[in-house]
């Protein structure tokens, strides 16, 4: 595992953790992970973790929160 492999994982375990916990707050953290995606499609598109991360966000679009934060 490399360092963006680690900030992926912490990413997406926060944004969960938010999910459960801070519902009002979803949407921002969503906000984060597609500013990452963005970064590693510039930086690093073939990496791995970029495909985890499309996943993951793929995954949890369904939960968006009407009137959070973003």
């Amino acid at each position: 595992m490399d360092r963006i492999d680690t900030i992926v994982e912490m990413a997406i375990n926060y944004t969960r953790t938010v999910l459960r916990t801070a519902p009002e707050h979803f949407n921002v953290a969503r906000s984060g992970l597609e500013r990452l995606r963005t970064d590693l499609m510039r930086e690093v598109p073939e990496h791995p973790a970029l495909e985890r991360l499309r996943s993951f966000l793929d995954e949890i679009a369904p939960y968006e929160i009407e009137g959070s934060l973003h």
